[in-house]
């Protein structure tokens, strides 16, 4: 299953809405059956079956010639993504980070799968179709872009004197809790994963040796660095001193443009600074504090004035929908008060008209009986 990592004990919610303590990551939900999962950097925790799932997914849905993640249209990579969440338990202020090592790691994927592409030959499509693979080999060749960035790889992979890391496919956050779970002071796990994954072994000897210049120079920047700590906390031990990160941090000139430093990767990122002062609210003058706070009440104010013109709309918009309905519920009485005369009136000259007809016949048929008694006595006369 991979290993597990609990952090700070804390109440969550699972994605699934199931209340529960902090999960224990790399479990089985025992509701779910799905497997729990948090964001570490730019990976997983559990790494393994998160990258197994991620491996499979990409390997069913890659079935264009899509030469890199970004060119693959969003709409597709969100629906994978939200395939990715349905499949695993996750916390959900973790929707973010999941989604950003998500895409870190499936980039990194296809990139893989694509350079060993490209170095196979056109002969290797074991995990896409051959028309799909000569789509690509096609691109690779007409893209001036590509080319000239292919070109400037190769110089800067011909620069490289030796490895530049020798950690295997681990990264250096499981460098880092495989040598804690090994008794490594938490203070001293940076460095220890350093020098695992940036050295190796001399031939013949018990004694290790780093992989090319650069590290070389970051250890004996660290080292110095350290020595000159040491050296200030036995003069005086009340003093504020850096840290092992912050050291291996000045040892390895700093972050580069990417939020990265050298040797610590992506797990750099969560040791950057951010723009706000480090140390705090002691660096804000009085008069700037007072600012603030004015300020501060300023807007405070505004948004309560804010609220009650928004309360104000809202009670007249209720007044006002409450006098259209009771305009609404009179018109309507009135219509129907209208009708209902409208009808009686109908009703009444209907019955008049009736009656008059009914009184025309009456009297056509009193006429004919006069008639008659007139032809009784022309017979009866003398002639």
């Amino acid at each position: 299953m991979g290993q597990q990592y609990t952090p700070s004990p804390q109440s969550h919610v699972g994605e699934e809405g199931s209340s529960s303590n902090t999960p224990i990551w790399g479990t089985t939900d025992p509701e779910t059956g799905l497997l729990w999962i948090c964001p570490d950097n730019e990976y997983f925790v559990p790494r393994d079956p998160v990258m197994d799932f991620i491996s499979d997914q990409l390997f069913r849905n890659y079935n264009e010639a899509w030469t890199s993640w970004t060119a693959i249209p969003t709409e597709n990579r969100n629906a994978w993504f939200d395939e990715f969440m349905r499949k695993h338990m996750s916390l959900p202020e973790h929707r973010a980070a999941l989604r950003k090592a998500y895409n870190a790691r499936a980039a990194r994927w296809l990139s893989q799968k694509l350079y060993n592409l490209r170095h196979g030959g056109r002969g290797r499509r074991d995990w896409l179709p051959q028309d799909t693979a000569n789509q690509l080999f096609d691109n690779w060749a007409t893209n001036e872009k590509f080319q000239e960035k292919s070109v400037k790889n190769k110089q800067n992979r011909a620069k490289m004197e030796g490895p530049s890391y020798v950690g295997g496919s681990i990264p250096m956050t499981e460098w880092k809790r495989k040598l804690a779970e090994t008794g490594v002071p938490p203070e001293s796990v940076g460095w220890a994963a350093f020098e695992r994954t940036h050295s190796r072994q001399s031939e013949g000897s018990d004694e290790r040796e780093w992989i090319n210049s650069r590290a070389h120079t970051v250890a004996e920047n660290y080292t110095k660095l350290s020595q000159e700590r040491d050296s200030q906390r036995e003069t005086d031990p009340s003093s504020s001193v850096c840290d092992n990160d912050s050291l291996f941090i000045q040892a390895a000139g700093g972050f580069d443009k990417k939020g990265r430093v050298f040797g610590y990767g992506a797990a750099a990122s969560r040791l950057k600074p951010t723009k706000r002062s480090s140390s705090g609210i002691e660096d804000v003058s009085a008069d700037e504090m007072k600012k603030m706070k004015a300020l501060t009440a300023q807007m405070t104010q505004e948004q309560e004035r804010m609220l009650e013109e928004q309360e104000k709309m809202r009670q007249m918009m209720i007044q006002e929908r409450e006098m259209m309905e009771e305009r609404m519920a009179k018109e309507r009485e009135m219509m129907e008060e209208r009708m209902r005369r409208m009808q009686e009136e109908m009703m009444r000259q209907m019955q008049i008209q009736l009656k008059s007809l009914m009184n025309k016949g009456s009297g056509s048929a009193l006429g004919d009986d006069d008639h008659a008694g007139d032809d009784d006595d022309d017979h009866n006369a003398p002639v």
